[in-house]
């Protein structure tokens, strides 16, 4: 398994035209639940920003935010983390704002230069840690600090939630609401948060490591096969093998996506879950330009069949 011939790795290919890839690309992020489920891919990445910057507004809806972010992960566009830095005002009212904001500090922390992770980070703490209405939007929160794991520190959330719960444990008795909030918060710091926190430090120690001591993790996280497998971490350890492959050296994404191709093959699960992994492995060998072996395509064809909107991916084939 390898490349017959080196060929440059890039996002897409693209096939749309400007105007084309606007209109697609607008459609995903302010499409609602009338846009396409995942990210078009085919758009020139400079015309993803171009939308971004041009038609996403500090009003814009917290899921039309959230729908550019996961635009920006695919076409890796840091460039537009500025703009969405610009529609933090401190003035979050209620669970939207929060949202909004806290889907922007997940661009800033995926992209942003240390300066403005730091910046992220005390904007978190200060700002939307002891806002009222963070309690209804926890789980922004929690992939806000993900995202800020090389600049946040978890410690002010869960003091907040310890403090609300403690609250809460006052009152449970006392309502049959009362009991809801408490179970709610108490089982969220339990079990959330604690979680989290364990994912933060997991995702920290990858990032300082270098690639031939984390690739095979990162593919492990990326299948779905790790405890830290949550969809957030799947594209973001996508997005470091990508990145790998692209500008460090490719074959050895290779070789280890096809090693797992060999395990799932190994573990004789059952159909549709084998097939779901195989496909995951094969494409991602294929989007970053690989071959497959004789008999990983022979898997990879029969595991087309269960279909897949895979993260390393391109629509093609």
């Amino acid at each position: 398994m390898g490349t017959a011939s080196v060929r440059e790795i890039s996002i897409t290919l693209v096939r749309y035209s400007k105007p084309e890839g606007a209109q697609r690309i607008r459609g995903f992020i302010f499409g609602g639940a009338y846009g396409p489920p995942r990210v078009p891919r085919g758009i020139d990445p400079e015309v993803v920003s171009a939308v971004i910057r041009e038609d996403l507004k500090p009003d814009s809806s917290p899921g039309g935010y959230e729908k550019a972010l996961e635009a920006m992960r695919f076409y890796e566009r840091g460039d537009v983390v500025p703009h969405m830095m610009a529609a933090l005002t401190s003035k979050e009212t209620d669970a939207s704002d929060v949202s909004r904001s806290a889907y922007i500090l997940q661009a800033a922390g995926d992209f942003g230069t240390e300066e403005i992770s730091h910046r992220a980070a005390q904007y978190l703490d200060a700002t939307l840690v002891p806002n009222p209405a963070t309690l209804d939007a926890l789980p922004q929160m929690l992939e806000a600090l993900v995202a800020l794991s090389l600049s946040a520190s978890p410690a002010k959330f869960g003091q907040r939630i310890q403090n609300e719960t403690a609250k809460n444990a006052e009152s449970r008795n006392a309502s049959e609401e009362g009991m809801r909030n408490y179970e709610r918060l108490a089982s969220f710091q339990r079990n959330d948060l604690r979680k989290t926190v364990s994912t933060m430090d997991n995702r920290k120690r990858l990032a300082s490591l270098q690639p031939d001591y984390r690739r095979a993790e990162l593919v492990q996280i990326y299948l779905g096969q790790s405890p830290f497998s949550t969809a957030q971490m799947e594209t973001w350890a996508a997005r470091l093998l990508r990145a790998e492959a692209m500008t460090y050296a490719r074959e050895p994404v290779y070789a280890e996506f096809a090693r797992a191709m060999d395990v799932i093959a190994a573990q004789k699960l059952p159909e549709t879950p084998s097939n779901i992994l195989t496909l995951r492995a094969a494409q991602a060998i294929l989007y970053l330009q690989g071959t497959l072996s004789p008999q990983h395509k022979a898997m990879y064809e029969k595991a087309k069949k269960v279909g897949g909107m895979n993260f390393l991916w391109d629509d093609l084939g």
